[in-house]
């Protein structure tokens, strides 16, 4: 069984592929992008997920 942190480490995943996923398709901005990636960045080093995440060019 999962405890709490396990599964807001599964959510922060998720939630970051997600965005990565609907960005495909909209023309937003490099100040739009840098607070995204800030983002993303911050939420990946709090699960302890900033390799993985640069592995897989999210950030």
């Amino acid at each position: 069984m999962k405890n709490n942190y396990q599964n807001q480490k599964d959510r922060a995943r998720e939630k970051a592929v997600d965005i990565m996923y609907r960005l495909s398709d909209v023309a937003i901005s490099y100040g739009e992008i840098a607070t995204i990636q800030d983002y993303i960045y911050k939420l990946g080093k709090r699960y302890g997920l900033i390799k993985e995440f640069t592995e897989n060019g999210i950030i």
